[in-house]
């Protein structure tokens, strides 16, 4: 089996823990704010390009054929009918 894809956070602890010496030391606030930043914004594109988890496509075809009639009925109701055309 093979192992979960890192979260963006997991990527963002290894590499300081790689680079920064974290958690001996840390990194001056307005850079770890800008860090923290990069990870949000990368979770958020993460999330944004995962699919719908719950996309079920209806297979009710006698409600789709009454849907379809019904707006076939709706739009035949708005035909007007000219009798002044006939001879």
């Amino acid at each position: 089996m093979t192992a979960p894809a890192p979260t963006p956070l997991q990527n963002t602890v290894h590499w300081l823990a790689t680079y920064a010496n974290f958690p001996a030391m840390r990194l001056p606030a307005r850079a770890e704010l800008l860090v923290l930043i990069v990870t949000a914004a990368e979770q958020e594109q993460v999330a944004l390009q995962r699919s719908p988890r719950f996309l079920i496509e209806s297979n009710d075809k006698a409600g789709n054929s009454s849907l379809r009639a019904y707006t076939m009925n709706r739009s035949l109701a708005h035909y007007v009918c000219n009798n002044a055309q006939k001879t």
